[in-house]
Parts: structure tokens; sequence; C-alpha cells
């Protein structure tokens, strides 16, 4: 059975790309210039989607997707606008807009976005369970914690907020030979001064035989400092501490107590190349397209592994679908500046193409006329893609020379 979408939009131009997408995926487009031809049409057969604009000439595209949902079974619906508003955005998605896209469109999102109708994605991810990295930074800690696993010395875990100094104690407890037993958190910041030394005693006997893990030791009073080292000596429990700043001001038998295995996290600025894999941990199901995954790398990660979580779980409750988006990404990860770093892709990619190229004897290089040729063809393609189809834009827009850009158009 032949699958439908139904086009809903009046822009001519527009629409013919919308139908060219839709195509591409063995879809039939079905085209309304209005919102009741569109409403018509929907009585006249089955639609796998519907691709609405909010900007009709009869009516707003927001009381077509009211009738749409009013259906008794009702198609997902893709909604684009020229003009976004928040109460237009809201007001999409309260009538369950699947999608909400704004123009100019990039018919690459909408695509995907459309190919996913068809796999739905499962909205759960997984929690993370364990310590994910391939880098050599991470192989490294990932040593350690082996170590430390294999004995019962206390441990110093340092590294900055978000790291994932928590879920290293985590690990090396749930394969340390007191697995069995409990691990008790203990944050000084979390009690008044007065109340302090009595929550410490309260703590380490909830431990019992376990394990007590200090976080932010660096944070401690010096009162209390001086009170967990006259504990240590009688302890049954096991210590792990933690701390996002230098030790330098603990006291110093305290650092030796304390510091017998360390293991240190590093920030995921000095560890990008983990950045797919712990995104896919939080995405469960769930995939990055290329362009966001660019931005990932492309972002100074100040939260650390913290943020880049936060992010996953931001992108997965706005993204209806399969693929995560530039734009179902918080905004800070989407910026401007970003296109430094996918200049300097291109610029890698030209590099390795030309280097592809030119490899051989002087007398076999290509002409660079012919390699300026392919470059300027496969720019011309995209840029022709983004203004709908249309060179009259696309020379207007981009201040070139229309009898140019046609004959350049026809060399293609």
């Amino acid at each position: 059975m032949t699958t439908s979408i139904l086009i809903i939009e009046d822009e001519y131009a527009l629409a013919a790309a919308l139908s060219t997408v839709v195509r591409r995926l063995d879809a039939t487009p079905i085209v309304a210039a209005s919102g009741q031809g569109g409403i018509d049409k929907l009585g006249s057969q089955p639609f796998a989607l519907i691709i609405l604009d909010v900007g009709l000439p009869d009516m707003s595209g927001l009381k077509v997707l009211e009738k749409i949902q009013a259906l008794p079974k009702p198609p997902p619906v893709l909604v684009i606008t020229a003009h976004g508003t928040l109460d237009t955005a809201l007001e999409a998605r309260r009538l369950g807009a699947r999608e909400y896209f704004l123009k100019p469109l990039n018919l690459a999102d909408l695509q995907r976005t459309i190919r996913e109708v068809f796999t739905p994605a499962k909205t759960e991810a997984p929690a993370q369970t364990a310590m994910i990295g391939s880098s050599e930074r991470m192989q490294r800690v990932f040593a350690l914690i082996a170590q430390a696993s294999g004995n019962d010395a206390p441990v110093l875990l340092l590294g900055p907020p978000g790291s994932g100094k928590s879920l290293a104690a985590e690990v090396i407890h749930r394969h340390s030979a007191r697995a069995n037993e409990p691990l008790v958190v203990f944050r000084a910041d979390e009690w008044p001064a007065d109340r302090a030394e009595a929550a410490l005693d309260a703590a380490i006997s909830k431990a019992g035989h376990g394990v007590l893990f200090l976080d932010e030791i660096s944070g401690w009073s010096k009162p209390l400092e001086a009170v967990l080292i006259h504990r240590v000596g009688d302890l049954k429990t096991r210590l792990f501490s933690a701390s996002s700043h230098e030790l330098s001001a603990v006291r110093e038998d305290l650092f030796y107590a304390l510091a017998v295995l360390q293991v240190t996290l590093p920030p995921l600025a000095e560890r990008t190349g983990d950045i797919p894999a712990l995104a896919a941990s939080f995405l469960g199901d769930r995939v990055l397209s290329a362009e966001a995954m660019a931005a990932l790398k492309a972002h100074a990660w100040p939260g650390n592994v913290r943020e880049l979580k936060a992010a996953m779980n931001h992108a997965a409750a706005v993204c209806r679908g399969s693929t995560i988006l530039p734009h179902h990404l918080p905004a800070n990860l989407v910026k401007e500046e970003d296109t430094n770093h996918l200049e300097g892709t291109m610029k890698r990619s030209l590099a390795a193409w030309l280097d592809q190229k030119t490899t051989g004897a002087d007398e076999m290089m290509p002409a660079y006329d012919d390699l300026l040729e392919i470059v300027e063809t496969s720019m011309l393609e995209t840029l022709l893609k983004r203004f709908d189809g249309k060179p009259t834009r696309l020379a207007a827009a981009m201040k070139m020379n229309r009898a140019t850009l046609r004959r350049k158009l026809r060399e293609e």
C-alpha cells in the first residue's frame, strides 16, 4: 500500500520542495493550498503524516490542527511557520504537533523527522550504571578504579564538578568485598556547624562495616577535620572521599589518611572522544544527527558529564522522534560560535580530499579549475536546496549574478 503524506501549504515553491522530500522517502505527496482544502482531503483518504503550515490563506493552521486532532485516529503532524512565537509553539504542542519547524526550513532536518515517523522511538533512556570512556585518560582511571576495587584502602576521588566522582565511588563499592554493605554519603555543607559532628558520627554508625563517602572534603571546617582524624584509627568503615578543588588547605595528617589511593577524573573537555558513547548511554534508543554531535563536540562542557546528561535529558524531552537534531539541544549548545567548529571540520575534510586528489607526480595533478568545479558544484547543490530550488531567490540572497548562476547550473 502506498504511503501518502498530506502537505497543507499555500506557497507553491515550498510545497514543491516538500513534495520532492516526500518522494525521496518513497511516499506520495498530496498537496492542499488552503486549510479547508486540507480538511477536505483528510476525508477522502488516509494519510501517514501531515505537514501543516500555520499561515494559510483561509484559516490559521492551528485551527486545522485542532480539527485534525478531533479525528478518530489523527495522523502525526509536523507544523511549519514563518513567524514563530511562544504562543504559537505552545499551542501547536498542546494540540499534539509532533514537531515544530521555523522557515526557512532545513529540509534535511525535516526529511529525517519524516523518516522517523515510520520508526517510532522508545522514550525511556536507561540509567547509567557503569563508567564509560575509551580515551587514554579514562583508561588510566579505569585501571585505578580496578585497583581500588581489589583492596580495602581509603580512596580519594578528585575532579571538577560533574566529572563522575560519585559514580566512580559507586563502581568501586559495587565491585569490592564490601559490596553487600551500605554506601553512606556524608556532606558537611548540608549541616549547621554546631550539628556537623553529630551528623558525622551518625553517618559513621549507619555505614557500619560498609563505606562512608565523604563528599567535598575540601570544604570542611578545621574543627570537623580534627573530629574525623580522631575517629579514623578506630573505624571499621572504609573511607571514600571526594573533592572538586585542591586540598592544600586540608590538614596534612588527614590528607594522608584519606589519600592512600587517588583517582583523578578528567574534565569532559579533555576527553571529547568519549562524548558519543556517553550521550548514547543517556539517550537510549535515540541517536544524534551528525550536526548535533558536532555541536556537542564543540561545546566547552563546564559542567562536564553532569551537564551532558542534562543536555541529553532536555533533547529527549523535546524530541518526539528517534534522531536528535540541533534544534532539540539546549540553546547554549547551538551558538554562532559553533560555526568555527564546523568550519574547522570543513577545512580538515577539504584538506584530506585534496591530499587524496593531489598525491602523485606533478604531471599527474588535476587542474585547479577541475577541483574548483567539484567544490562549487557541491556548494551550489546545497544552496539551491536551501532556497527551495529557486535560482532567482538564491542569486538575490547570496548577491550573485543571475546569468552567471544559471550558466553554472546548466554546466552541472
